[in-house]
Protein backbone atom coordinates (compact mmCIF):
# COMPACT_ATOMS: atom_id res chain seq x y z
CA UNK A 1 0.00 0.00 0.00
CA UNK A 2 1.37 3.29 -0.54
CA UNK A 3 -0.75 6.51 -0.69
CA UNK A 4 -0.24 10.05 -0.22
CA UNK A 5 -2.51 12.84 1.35
CA UNK A 6 -2.44 15.89 3.77
CA UNK A 7 -2.50 15.87 7.36
CA UNK A 8 -5.48 17.22 7.83
CA UNK A 9 -7.01 14.34 6.12
CA UNK A 10 -5.32 11.42 7.81
CA UNK A 11 -5.61 13.02 10.91
CA UNK A 12 -9.34 13.37 10.94
CA UNK A 13 -10.28 9.93 10.18
CA UNK A 14 -8.05 8.88 12.94
CA UNK A 15 -9.58 11.08 15.24
CA UNK A 16 -13.21 9.93 13.88
CA UNK A 17 -12.10 6.37 14.99
CA UNK A 18 -9.51 6.15 17.65
CA UNK A 19 -12.39 6.32 20.75
CA UNK A 20 -13.68 2.68 19.85
CA UNK A 21 -10.41 1.32 20.65
CA UNK A 22 -10.38 -0.06 24.34
CA UNK A 23 -7.27 1.40 27.12
CA UNK A 24 -6.90 -2.45 27.69
CA UNK A 25 -8.26 -4.51 24.92
CA UNK A 26 -8.45 -8.31 25.18
CA UNK A 27 -6.15 -8.77 22.04
CA UNK A 28 -3.14 -7.11 20.64
CA UNK A 29 -4.95 -6.77 17.22
CA UNK A 30 -7.62 -4.67 18.60
CA UNK A 31 -5.37 -2.11 19.71
CA UNK A 32 -4.72 -1.37 16.00
CA UNK A 33 -6.36 0.80 13.33
CA UNK A 34 -7.10 -1.06 10.14
CA UNK A 35 -6.33 1.22 7.09
CA UNK A 36 -7.23 -0.54 3.52
CA UNK A 37 -6.84 1.18 -0.39
CA UNK A 38 -8.47 -1.27 -2.56
CA UNK A 39 -7.29 -2.22 -5.93
CA UNK A 40 -10.40 -0.53 -7.78
CA UNK A 41 -9.31 2.77 -5.87
CA UNK A 42 -6.64 3.56 -6.73
CA UNK A 43 -5.86 7.41 -8.14
CA UNK A 44 -7.84 9.96 -6.49
CA UNK A 45 -10.03 8.01 -4.08
CA UNK A 46 -10.73 6.97 -0.56
CA UNK A 47 -8.92 5.19 1.73
CA UNK A 48 -10.78 3.08 4.47
CA UNK A 49 -9.79 3.48 8.22
CA UNK A 50 -11.67 1.10 10.88
CA UNK A 51 -11.68 0.21 14.43
CA UNK A 52 -13.57 -1.85 16.63
CA UNK A 53 -13.46 -3.34 20.18
CA UNK A 54 -15.80 -6.47 19.24
CA UNK A 55 -18.75 -4.72 20.55
CA UNK A 56 -18.78 -1.34 18.49
CA UNK A 57 -17.21 -1.02 15.08
CA UNK A 58 -16.54 2.24 13.30
CA UNK A 59 -15.45 3.04 9.99
CA UNK A 60 -14.23 6.51 8.14
CA UNK A 61 -13.82 6.83 4.54
CA UNK A 62 -11.45 9.43 3.64
CA UNK A 63 -10.36 11.02 0.37
CA UNK A 64 -6.72 10.32 -0.70
CA UNK A 65 -4.13 9.80 -3.47
CA UNK A 66 -4.26 5.94 -3.67
CA UNK A 67 -0.81 4.86 -5.15
CA UNK A 68 -0.57 1.24 -4.56
CA UNK A 69 -3.37 -0.77 -2.93
CA UNK A 70 -3.15 -2.93 0.20
CA UNK A 71 -3.56 -2.93 3.61
CA UNK A 72 -2.06 -2.42 7.06
CA UNK A 73 -2.90 -2.70 10.77
CA UNK A 74 -1.35 -0.29 13.47
CA UNK A 75 -1.47 0.57 16.64
CA UNK A 76 -3.76 3.56 16.30
CA UNK A 77 -2.35 5.73 19.24
CA UNK A 78 1.02 5.58 18.04
CA UNK A 79 0.01 6.26 14.70
CA UNK A 80 -2.41 9.27 16.24
CA UNK A 81 0.30 10.46 17.78
CA UNK A 82 2.89 10.43 14.93
CA UNK A 83 0.29 12.34 12.81
CA UNK A 84 -0.34 15.08 15.52
CA UNK A 85 2.91 16.07 15.32
CA UNK A 86 3.92 16.28 12.09
CA UNK A 87 3.35 19.87 10.42
CA UNK A 88 0.71 20.60 7.87
CA UNK A 89 2.10 19.28 5.09
CA UNK A 90 1.74 16.15 2.23
CA UNK A 91 2.27 12.77 3.97
CA UNK A 92 3.14 9.52 2.27
CA UNK A 93 2.61 6.05 3.93
CA UNK A 94 3.49 2.78 2.42
CA UNK A 95 4.04 -0.46 3.74
CA UNK A 96 7.02 -2.64 3.58
CA UNK A 97 6.02 -6.44 4.58
CA UNK A 98 3.82 -6.18 8.15
CA UNK A 99 5.80 -2.14 8.62
CA UNK A 100 4.41 1.02 7.75
CA UNK A 101 6.76 3.78 6.75
CA UNK A 102 5.36 7.67 7.38
CA UNK A 103 6.86 10.46 5.97
CA UNK A 104 6.75 13.96 5.92
CA UNK A 105 9.27 16.62 4.50
CA UNK A 106 12.25 15.33 6.33
CA UNK A 107 10.59 13.46 8.88
CA UNK A 108 10.59 9.39 8.38
CA UNK A 109 8.67 7.30 11.32
CA UNK A 110 8.66 3.28 10.84
CA UNK A 111 6.13 1.74 12.94
CA UNK A 112 5.40 -2.43 13.33
CA UNK A 113 2.44 -3.33 12.25
CA UNK A 114 0.38 -6.12 11.71
CA UNK A 115 -1.44 -8.48 8.83
CA UNK A 116 -4.97 -7.00 8.12
CA UNK A 117 -5.94 -10.90 8.03
CA UNK A 118 -5.84 -10.81 11.49
CA UNK A 119 -7.86 -7.93 11.86
CA UNK A 120 -11.45 -8.76 13.33
CA UNK A 121 -13.89 -8.95 10.69
CA UNK A 122 -16.64 -6.53 11.30
CA UNK A 123 -20.43 -8.87 11.45
CA UNK A 124 -22.69 -8.18 9.30
CA UNK A 125 -26.10 -8.17 10.43
CA UNK A 126 -29.33 -8.95 8.32
CA UNK A 127 -31.25 -5.95 8.50
CA UNK A 128 -34.68 -6.40 10.06
CA UNK A 129 -35.75 -2.67 9.67
CA UNK A 130 -34.34 1.01 8.25
CA UNK A 131 -35.07 4.47 8.61
CA UNK A 132 -33.35 7.54 8.19
CA UNK A 133 -33.40 10.67 10.48
CA UNK A 134 -31.46 14.12 9.99
CA UNK A 135 -27.93 13.85 11.87
CA UNK A 136 -29.04 16.58 14.05
CA UNK A 137 -32.55 15.72 15.09
CA UNK A 138 -30.61 12.54 15.94
CA UNK A 139 -27.97 14.41 18.22
CA UNK A 140 -30.40 16.36 19.76
CA UNK A 141 -32.82 13.62 21.16
CA UNK A 142 -29.63 11.71 22.50
CA UNK A 143 -28.45 14.34 23.89
CA UNK A 144 -31.86 14.79 25.73
CA UNK A 145 -31.72 11.48 27.39
CA UNK A 146 -28.52 9.78 27.30
CA UNK A 147 -27.49 11.64 30.66
CA UNK A 148 -30.57 9.49 32.46
CA UNK A 149 -29.03 5.85 31.45
CA UNK A 150 -27.61 3.59 34.40
CA UNK A 151 -24.39 3.55 35.27
CA UNK A 152 -25.72 0.26 37.59
CA UNK A 153 -24.12 -2.82 35.23
CA UNK A 154 -26.24 -5.02 37.38
CA UNK A 155 -29.23 -3.68 36.23
CA UNK A 156 -28.36 -4.10 32.37
CA UNK A 157 -30.93 -3.35 30.27
CA UNK A 158 -30.94 0.12 31.89
CA UNK A 159 -27.72 0.67 31.00
CA UNK A 160 -28.63 2.01 27.72
CA UNK A 161 -31.19 4.14 25.76
CA UNK A 162 -34.53 2.40 24.66
CA UNK A 163 -34.89 3.20 20.75
CA UNK A 164 -38.45 2.86 19.44
CA UNK A 165 -39.54 2.71 15.75
CA UNK A 166 -43.36 2.67 14.84
CA UNK A 167 -44.99 4.17 12.51
CA UNK A 168 -43.26 7.34 11.55
CA UNK A 169 -41.78 8.41 14.99
CA UNK A 170 -38.62 7.61 16.69
CA UNK A 171 -38.31 7.29 20.44
CA UNK A 172 -35.67 7.38 22.58
CA UNK A 173 -36.08 7.09 26.43
CA UNK A 174 -33.35 6.77 29.10
CA UNK A 175 -34.28 5.81 32.66
CA UNK A 176 -31.83 4.79 36.20
CA UNK A 177 -34.63 4.23 38.30
CA UNK A 178 -34.66 7.89 40.15
CA UNK A 179 -35.48 9.98 36.99
CA UNK A 180 -36.06 9.37 33.15
CA UNK A 181 -35.95 11.09 29.97
CA UNK A 182 -38.67 10.79 27.32
CA UNK A 183 -38.62 12.18 23.43
CA UNK A 184 -40.53 11.66 20.13
CA UNK A 185 -39.62 12.84 16.94
CA UNK A 186 -41.07 12.29 13.27
CA UNK A 187 -38.85 10.33 10.73
CA UNK A 188 -39.63 10.76 6.87
CA UNK A 189 -38.99 7.00 6.31
CA UNK A 190 -41.44 4.97 7.96
CA UNK A 191 -40.14 1.75 9.23
CA UNK A 192 -41.70 -1.75 7.40
CA UNK A 193 -42.96 -3.02 11.08
CA UNK A 194 -42.39 -1.89 14.91
CA UNK A 195 -39.17 -3.06 16.94
CA UNK A 196 -37.96 -1.72 19.71
CA UNK A 197 -34.18 -2.65 21.30
CA UNK A 198 -32.03 -1.19 23.58
CA UNK A 199 -28.57 0.94 22.79
CA UNK A 200 -25.38 1.15 24.79
CA UNK A 201 -24.89 4.60 25.83
CA UNK A 202 -20.81 4.47 24.36
CA UNK A 203 -21.94 4.12 20.49
CA UNK A 204 -24.49 7.31 21.48
CA UNK A 205 -21.62 9.37 22.70
CA UNK A 206 -19.61 8.33 19.68
CA UNK A 207 -22.63 9.56 16.99
CA UNK A 208 -22.44 12.86 19.64
CA UNK A 209 -18.68 13.05 18.97
CA UNK A 210 -18.22 12.60 15.31
CA UNK A 211 -21.25 12.91 13.11
CA UNK A 212 -22.09 16.61 11.63
CA UNK A 213 -24.52 18.52 13.48
CA UNK A 214 -27.02 19.11 10.46
CA UNK A 215 -26.59 18.64 6.67
CA UNK A 216 -26.91 14.30 6.48
CA UNK A 217 -29.39 11.72 6.54
CA UNK A 218 -28.16 9.27 8.91
CA UNK A 219 -29.87 5.55 8.06
CA UNK A 220 -30.56 3.68 11.09
CA UNK A 221 -30.34 -0.31 10.39
CA UNK A 222 -31.50 -2.65 12.92
CA UNK A 223 -30.62 -6.26 12.85
CA UNK A 224 -31.10 -8.96 15.25
CA UNK A 225 -28.03 -8.06 17.60
CA UNK A 226 -26.70 -5.15 16.11
CA UNK A 227 -27.39 -1.47 15.01
CA UNK A 228 -25.71 0.53 12.37
CA UNK A 229 -25.95 4.28 11.89
CA UNK A 230 -24.32 5.23 8.60
CA UNK A 231 -23.24 8.72 6.59
CA UNK A 232 -22.11 8.73 3.30
CA UNK A 233 -18.18 8.18 4.91
CA UNK A 234 -18.92 7.44 8.39
CA UNK A 235 -20.35 4.44 10.08
CA UNK A 236 -20.53 3.47 13.42
CA UNK A 237 -22.07 -0.68 14.12
CA UNK A 238 -22.25 -1.77 17.97
CA UNK A 239 -23.94 -4.66 19.85
CA UNK A 240 -27.26 -4.38 21.10
CA UNK A 241 -27.36 -3.96 25.24
CA UNK A 242 -29.56 -7.49 25.86
CA UNK A 243 -32.85 -7.31 28.11
CA UNK A 244 -36.27 -5.79 28.71
CA UNK A 245 -36.86 -2.07 28.89
CA UNK A 246 -38.87 -1.75 31.87
CA UNK A 247 -42.73 -0.16 30.91
CA UNK A 248 -41.65 2.94 31.48
CA UNK A 249 -45.09 4.90 30.46
CA UNK A 250 -46.77 4.11 34.20
CA UNK A 251 -44.12 6.15 36.05
CA UNK A 252 -45.04 9.25 33.93
CA UNK A 253 -47.57 11.36 35.52
CA UNK A 254 -50.93 11.39 33.87
CA UNK A 255 -53.22 13.96 35.85
CA UNK A 256 -50.88 16.20 38.52
CA UNK A 257 -52.68 18.62 40.21
CA UNK A 258 -49.91 21.49 40.60
CA UNK A 259 -48.37 23.35 37.51
CA UNK A 260 -45.34 25.77 38.19
CA UNK A 261 -44.05 27.50 35.54
CA UNK A 262 -40.57 29.51 35.18
CA UNK A 263 -37.55 30.75 32.90
CA UNK A 264 -35.35 28.08 32.31
CA UNK A 265 -32.28 29.94 32.34
CA UNK A 266 -33.39 31.58 35.81
CA UNK A 267 -33.87 28.09 37.52
CA UNK A 268 -31.13 26.68 35.97
CA UNK A 269 -28.64 29.47 37.42
CA UNK A 270 -30.32 29.66 40.77
CA UNK A 271 -30.16 26.14 41.11
CA UNK A 272 -26.23 25.64 40.02
CA UNK A 273 -25.56 28.07 42.41
CA UNK A 274 -27.19 26.42 45.00
CA UNK A 275 -25.64 23.16 44.58
CA UNK A 276 -22.30 24.82 45.68
CA UNK A 277 -24.11 24.55 49.03
CA UNK A 278 -25.48 21.16 49.03
CA UNK A 279 -24.64 17.96 51.35
CA UNK A 280 -22.48 15.74 49.05
CA UNK A 281 -24.18 12.74 50.14
CA UNK A 282 -27.39 13.38 49.85
CA UNK A 283 -27.36 16.16 47.03
CA UNK A 284 -30.58 17.70 48.36
CA UNK A 285 -32.12 20.85 47.83
CA UNK A 286 -35.49 22.20 48.74
CA UNK A 287 -37.93 23.83 46.14
CA UNK A 288 -41.03 25.76 47.85
CA UNK A 289 -43.48 27.17 45.07
CA UNK A 290 -45.83 30.13 46.78
CA UNK A 291 -47.66 32.06 44.63
CA UNK A 292 -45.75 34.25 42.38
CA UNK A 293 -42.02 33.07 43.69
CA UNK A 294 -40.03 29.95 43.71
CA UNK A 295 -37.46 29.38 46.38
CA UNK A 296 -34.52 27.02 46.47
CA UNK A 297 -32.66 26.19 49.15
CA UNK A 298 -29.40 24.38 50.20
CA UNK A 299 -27.34 23.49 53.38
CA UNK A 300 -24.38 21.50 54.39
CA UNK A 301 -23.42 21.29 58.08
CA UNK A 302 -19.85 21.81 57.13
CA UNK A 303 -19.72 25.05 55.22
CA UNK A 304 -23.24 26.68 55.26
CA UNK A 305 -26.44 27.47 53.49
CA UNK A 306 -27.82 29.66 50.72
CA UNK A 307 -31.66 30.98 49.33
CA UNK A 308 -32.41 31.97 45.82
CA UNK A 309 -35.94 33.37 44.63
CA UNK A 310 -36.92 33.42 41.41
CA UNK A 311 -39.78 34.50 39.58
CA UNK A 312 -43.14 32.03 38.58
CA UNK A 313 -46.34 31.03 37.79
CA UNK A 314 -48.54 28.95 40.02
CA UNK A 315 -51.59 27.11 39.13
CA UNK A 316 -52.72 25.00 41.99
CA UNK A 317 -51.48 25.09 45.77
CA UNK A 318 -48.61 25.95 47.18
CA UNK A 319 -45.85 22.87 47.58
CA UNK A 320 -42.73 22.18 48.88
CA UNK A 321 -40.28 19.41 47.71
CA UNK A 322 -37.05 17.89 47.58
CA UNK A 323 -35.00 16.86 44.76
CA UNK A 324 -30.97 15.49 44.07
CA UNK A 325 -29.95 18.47 42.72
CA UNK A 326 -27.72 16.64 39.86
CA UNK A 327 -30.58 15.01 38.62
CA UNK A 328 -32.50 18.38 38.03
CA UNK A 329 -29.71 20.25 37.21
CA UNK A 330 -29.47 17.81 34.09
CA UNK A 331 -32.00 17.97 33.12
CA UNK A 332 -32.58 21.60 33.07
CA UNK A 333 -29.40 21.91 30.89
CA UNK A 334 -31.38 19.59 28.63
CA UNK A 335 -34.35 22.15 28.05
CA UNK A 336 -34.01 24.09 24.94
CA UNK A 337 -37.06 26.16 25.81
CA UNK A 338 -37.40 29.63 27.51
CA UNK A 339 -39.41 28.17 29.86
CA UNK A 340 -40.08 25.46 31.61
CA UNK A 341 -42.90 23.52 33.06
CA UNK A 342 -42.92 21.80 36.68
CA UNK A 343 -45.93 19.88 37.10
CA UNK A 344 -46.68 17.76 40.81
CA UNK A 345 -48.90 15.58 42.45
CA UNK A 346 -47.80 16.03 46.05
CA UNK A 347 -44.36 16.11 47.89
CA UNK A 348 -43.72 12.40 47.33
CA UNK A 349 -45.22 11.48 44.02
CA UNK A 350 -42.89 11.43 40.49
CA UNK A 351 -42.45 15.30 39.12
CA UNK A 352 -42.52 15.86 35.73
CA UNK A 353 -40.68 18.51 33.84
CA UNK A 354 -41.44 19.58 30.39
CA UNK A 355 -40.18 22.75 27.73
CA UNK A 356 -43.01 25.53 28.10
CA UNK A 357 -44.54 25.07 24.17
CA UNK A 358 -47.86 27.16 23.29
CA UNK A 359 -48.65 24.43 20.70
CA UNK A 360 -49.35 20.83 21.80
CA UNK A 361 -47.59 18.97 19.07
CA UNK A 362 -44.27 20.40 19.76
CA UNK A 363 -45.06 18.84 23.08
CA UNK A 364 -42.85 15.87 22.45
CA UNK A 365 -40.12 15.85 25.10
CA UNK A 366 -40.27 15.18 28.87
CA UNK A 367 -38.23 13.93 31.76
CA UNK A 368 -39.77 12.75 35.70
CA UNK A 369 -37.38 12.63 38.50
CA UNK A 370 -38.22 11.16 42.10
CA UNK A 371 -38.50 13.26 44.95
CA UNK A 372 -36.39 13.06 48.17
CA UNK A 373 -38.11 12.99 51.30
CA UNK A 374 -37.41 16.48 53.59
Amino acid sequence: MKIRGSKSQILYGVQVVENTVSIKPSLPILSNILMEADEKSIGASKLRMTTTNLEITTRCMIPINIEEPGGITIPVRLFSSIIRELPEKELTIQTKENNIVIECEKSVFKVFGLPPNEFPSPPKPDEIISTSINSNILKDIIRKTRFAVSTDETRHALTGVNLTLKDNRVKMVATDGHRLAFIGEQVPTPPKEELSVIVPTKVLNEIIRIFPEEGEKVKVSIGKNYILFSLENISIMSRLVEGTFPNYEQVIPKEPRISVQANTKALLESTRRISLLTDEKSNLIKVKVEKGKLLITGSTPSAGEGKEEIDCTLTGEEIEVGFNVKYLLDILRAMDTEEVVIRLTNPASPVLLQPFSKDPKEDNYLCVVMPLRL
